[in-house]
């Protein structure tokens, strides 16, 4: 409790200190603060679908989520996107900025402040009516050189700065959702606005660049590509069908296949036709043998070889016509014709050999073996017939095995050309379906990125700001003050820390170690001079009340009064208690140095006992000895040990040096009973006297609440008989 009490009394002596100084820095920082700028805001929310945008395949959202929203929140951060947003700002705000009135991009101040400092080659830059054009002059103006106006204009201008623009951008995710937030503050709503609006317009473009930029890509080189298999593709069957009419090949395999078959009939009617010819020539040779000598008249006779070479000519014609038309699958209405006309041209020949025959042999007449003559001749005849018959036909069919190995040899190199070709369309058609399932495996994976982060969209845009934040002026202010008032409380309580001065009991008795019995108060020239010998005496009446009952009858009570230097105050304090003591009636023998007693006498310095100063002292007198300065002289043992109160009396305001501490130490060393050395302050305050006499007068209303509190009598009601 003495400790609060002791920190209470501190505050309350510093009190003026703790007022004027925080007013006057009060007062400093309003006078500072009074033109203090205006902080305008402006956000926006985009919905980016990121987690609940559903993929291709149905699925909600993608395990990659959460980092496609930390990628775009940290694209609309990054130096190139504020980069550009900074330049399209700077370009609006030169374009429809006015110097005379404040307008939804730049106040009027502003403006003046910029259009001051830009150099004319980049005014020039600006054109009126079109912003992208001043973009586009702005981007081939800037130069990273150390003399270029735009680079350094993005480097420290507090508006179009790329970091001065990033610290003020806030960018934060709503509670893990798909919502991002932004926004921008600045101490003009224009630039606040327009840097919102403008930074949705490009990190759109810009996420929309690096996040589908790559798919777009891939896309347009699958698409190249499969435009160009594609006509390659074209070429090479409009080759294959070029060839195919230029060697008039319909169904190649099946061709084939019919000239094979034809082949195999060709060579089984030949083989046939050879059987037939050899069977027909031997039965001629043994037709000729019966016959004999006829057969040779029959030979000879020119008419009769004249019609066998025609029938053997027109045998041949009809094989032919024959041939040519199965060649043609029996469509040739003219082959048609011609064989009609041979073969009865043939049967005209073949009647007139008969007849011919008949008239060479006009006799009928048996063979050697008894048969007819008629009959074999007739047979004969036939056979030769149909010898001149098998011949023309063997002689077609061997036309027509010439006619096959011509197909042959044409077909052969057809089927490894066609062979080749189809080879280089199936190769040119595989990787045309392999760019074309690519390509659509490209597309389905842009629209899976499309559903699963979908299209940015903007669901609360930027609102122009018309009131600013309240401003922190007030905290400023206030904490200016706190800070004035602490570091003023601390200044001085470092200085009642490292203060030696003894000031108060408290204080005395933490640096001496030493109980104080008193204080006495200091005169006051001012506001309480009219009370000063009022107080005087209370405080002399506390002295004499807590010294008074130290002293027994019976004995001789002496009082020593002992200061450590001059100037202290103990022959004051000492009279005043003389005077104070008679006046109730007390017997007091008051012995000062220099005047009873001399400080370097040897009577003084070996005394004994108080007779050895004062020899006719009697023992119903209360002896007050005041002593020499113990830093200049000392005092004899026994005269400490005889005093019943020893007495140090010091001023309060002064400071207890260590030439002091060990003075007192060595005076504490050199008494037998301890309990008798007390410390008695003069020169105190109000408040180190009233802690041992009470309140001192003036006793107005103000005071007695002050005293109240100082005591701590929070809730007390005290008498009002002190006014």
């Amino acid at each position: 409790m003495d400790i609060f009490r002791y920190i209470v009394r501190f505050l309350y002596k510093i009190r003026w200190y703790l007022i004027i100084l925080p007013l006057i820095a009060l007062i400093v920082a309003w006078f500072l603060t009074r033109n203090m700028e205006r902080i305008y805001d402006a956000n926006t929310t985009i919905y980016t679908g990121m987690i609940t945008g559903y993929n291709v395949d149905g699925t909600s959202g993608g395990s990659n989520a959460q980092t496609n929203i930390t990628n775009l929140m940290l694209i609309i951060q990054t130096d190139n996107t504020i980069h550009e947003v900074a330049l399209r700002l700077f370009a609006r705000c030169m374009m429809y900025g006015n110097p005379n009135k404040d307008n939804n991009y730049i106040t009027a101040e502003h403006f003046r402040l910029l259009d001051a400092s830009v150099p004319a080659d980049v005014k020039a830059l600006i054109v009126r009516n079109s912003e992208a054009d001043t973009y586009r002059n702005l981007v081939a103006y800037e130069k990273p050189t150390q003399n270029n106006y735009l680079f350094g204009l993005l480097t420290h201008h507090p508006y179009f700065g790329i970091d001065n623009i990033t610290s003020r951008l806030k960018v934060m995710q709503l509670d893990k959702s798909d919502i991002i937030d932004i926004s921008y503050s600045a101490n003009d709503p224009g630039i606040c606005y327009n840097t919102i609006e403008l930074l949705n317009d490009v990190f759109g473009r810009q996420y929309q660049q690096l996040r589908y930029g790559e798919t777009l890509n891939v896309i347009k080189f699958f698409e190249r590509e499969v435009r160009r298999l594609y006509n390659s593709l074209t070429v090479a069957e409009n080759d294959l069908i070029k060839y195919n009419v230029k060697h008039r090949i319909i169904n190649y395999e099946e061709q084939t296949k019919q000239l094979t078959i034809l082949e195999q009939n060709q060579q089984s009617a030949e083989n046939e036709l050879r059987r037939n010819l050899a069977t027909t020539e031997a039965l001629i040779a043994y037709l000729k043998r019966q016959l004999g000598d006829r057969a040779k008249i029959v030979e000879s006779n020119q008419e009769f070889t004249s019609l066998v070479r025609d029938i053997s000519r027109l045998q041949s014609r009809i094989a032919n016509l024959k041939l040519m038309n199965s060649e043609n699958g029996g469509n040739n209405p003219e082959a048609q014709l011609e064989q009609a006309k041979a073969e009865r041209e043939l049967a005209i020949a073949t009647q007139k050999v008969k007849e011919h025959t008949a008239i060479i042999e006009a006799n009928t007449f048996n063979t050697e073996t008894g048969v007819k003559a008629k009959d074999l001749i007739d047979r004969w005849l036939e056979q030769i017939l149909t010898l001149e018959k098998t011949k023309a036909e063997l002689a077609a069919w061997e036309y027509m095995r010439a006619q096959i190995e011509k197909q042959y040899v044409f077909y052969s190199p057809i089927g490894a050309t066609l062979d080749r070709k189809d080879r280089h369309i199936g190769f040119i058609e595989a990787n045309y379906l392999e760019m074309l399932r690519a390509l659509n495996t490209a597309r389905l994976r842009q629209r899976n990125l499309q559903m699963s982060t979908a299209t940015l969209r903007v669901l609360n845009p930027p609102v122009f700001p018309l009131n600013a934040q309240p401003t922190n002026r007030m905290m400023i202010l206030l904490g200016t003050f706190m800070l004035a008032f602490v570091l003023t409380a601390f200044y001085f309580f470092i200085i009642e820390m490292l203060d030696r001065t003894l000031r108060d009991r408290m204080r005395s008795e933490r640096i001496t170690k030493v109980p104080v019995l008193g204080c006495y108060p200091k005169e006051s020239t001012l506001r309480y001079r009219r009370f000063n010998k009022t107080i005087s005496d209370m405080a002399l009446k506390q002295l004499s009340k807590v010294l008074l009952p130290h002293f027994k009858e019976g004995q001789q009570n002496v009082l020593n009064l002992i200061s450590t230097d001059a100037g202290n105050g103990k022959s004051y304090l000492a009279q005043e208690l003389e005077n104070y003591w008679m006046s109730i009636g007390l017997q007091v023998r008051r012995l000062t140095y220099d005047e009873d007693f001399l400080a370097d006498d040897s009577r003084y310095i070996l005394a004994k006992d108080i007779k050895d100063l004062c020899p006719d002292i009697q023992p119903n007198e209360i002896a007050i000895i005041e002593y020499p300065n113990l830093n200049d002289n000392s005092i004899s043992s026994a005269l400490l040990n005889m005093g019943t109160i020893n007495l140090m009396v010091t001023r309060a305001n002064r400071t207890w040096k260590d030439i002091d501490q060990k003075a007192l130490k060595e005076l504490q060393s050199r008494l037998e009973n301890k309990d008798s050395l007390f410390m008695y302050l003069t020169e105190a305050q109000r408040y180190a006297v009233e802690e041992f006499v009470g309140q001192l007068p003036p006793y107005t209303k103000f005071n007695n609440f002050v005293y109240r509190i100082s005591q701590m009598g929070l809730t007390a009601v005290e008498n009002d008989y002190r006014k």
